[in-house]
């Protein structure tokens, strides 16, 4: 039986979610870290010393000259990512960006006009939507587990203490709520629901001028969705579907679930899976996990790391198959959420 290729990724950046990467791909199949590259060559040393054969790069140039990668994962600063990218695709290297993709949707439609151009690979790290929980959420929401979808609930906040210079808070470096974590449930939504109608929101300003909280309503065919996401608050972190016949719940933290559990009635799923990390929702939540709850289905999908393996996996085998995309995660996918979150960003601040 032919063995499938190895797919050699480079890595650039250097900061956690890097790290997560090189710790994450050695669980995922047919894949191997050997190059690293950063501005500051000895960051980049001394994390190419902690991971066995991975060579360090001054730039990402440098790394791709080489020729010591087949794809490179992009890490750095939101606002570095466009620049990176659009190298990289000139250079006819896959390329998989860390989310968001750009920190404004101009970027993006460049990104992918020079990806169509060239024939290139590119694809967003949305890394969610290759949990193997949201994958069976999906199907089973595509079965019919809980009827026709009308509801679709997702709030993602935690407090982000304010620094005018902070990635979280910085215009310049990408900043912003929905850009940082709100295109979290955009894109969850999307992957779930499919495109809606359309979408409306309001959001409120920091000192700065970036979204430090926003709110959004998508329509669909059959109902809506209400997305919420805040630095200035720790919010329920759950995303809750709910159907003409049952409820549908992931997380805390959606973003990041190890499996998901149906329930017959809203009351219920609140009363047994309820959001948030305070000491009464966790002490719920682990005694529900234990009842035996009439007509309530949880499904179970633990893994080890943090996750991020499977997109690495999913990248590879597009990559391996030659394709420009990958099927369930397009360039215009990516698009369509940043196309929402600029068109919520272009209204006034709502005061408060």
């Amino acid at each position: 039986m032919t063995q499938p290729k190895i797919i050699r990724w480079g890595i650039a950046g250097t900061g956690a979610i890097a790290q997560q990467f090189a710790g994450d791909i050695g669980l995922a199949a047919s894949v191997c870290l050997t190059a690293v590259c950063a501005r500051d060559p000895a960051k980049a040393k001394a994390f190419a010393s902690r991971h066995t054969g991975v060579a360090d790069f001054g730039s990402l140039a440098a790394m791709i000259e080489a020729q010591a990668v087949d794809a490179v994962y992009i890490a750095t600063s939101n606002m570095a990512h466009a620049g990176m990218a659009l190298e990289c695709i000139e250079a006819r290297v896959p390329v998989l960006i860390e989310k968001p993709m750009t920190a404004n949707l101009d970027d993006a439609l460049k990104i992918r006009s020079a990806a169509r151009d060239s024939g290139s690979f590119v694809m967003e790290a949305m890394w969610s939507r290759y949990l193997p929980a949201v994958r069976a959420a999906r199907a089973a929401l595509a079965d019919g587990i809980i009827g026709t979808v009308r509801r679709l609930e997702a709030d993602i906040a935690w407090i982000q203490s304010y620094d005018p210079h902070s990635r979280f808070f910085d215009k310049a470096k990408g900043g912003g709520a929905l850009y940082d974590i709100g295109i979290y449930p955009i894109s969850l939504t999307r992957y779930f629901l499919g495109d809606p109608l359309g979408a409306e929101g309001y959001w409120h300003s920091a000192a700065s001028g970036v979204d430090r909280a926003a709110n959004l309503r998508m329509q669909f065919d059959t109902g809506v969705a209400e997305i919420s996401c805040s630095f200035d608050r720790d919010g329920s972190n759950r995303m809750i579907i709910e159907g003409d016949r049952g409820v549908l719940v992931l997380g805390p933290l959606f973003i990041r679930p190890d499996g998901f559990a149906v329930y017959p009635s809203r009351r219920l799923a609140d009363l047994a899976q309820p959001g948030g990390n305070g000491f009464s929702a966790r002490l719920r939540r682990k005694l529900f996990a234990h009842l035996p709850l009439p007509g309530t289905e949880r499904h179970d999908h633990r893994f080890d790391g943090t996750g991020l393996q499977f997109e690495i996996e999913a990248a590879s085998d597009a990559i391996r198959q030659g394709l420009r995309e990958e099927p369930d995660n397009s360039l215009d996918d990516t698009i369509a959420a940043l196309r929402i979150i600029d068109e919520i960003l272009a209204r006034p601040p709502t005061p408060g």
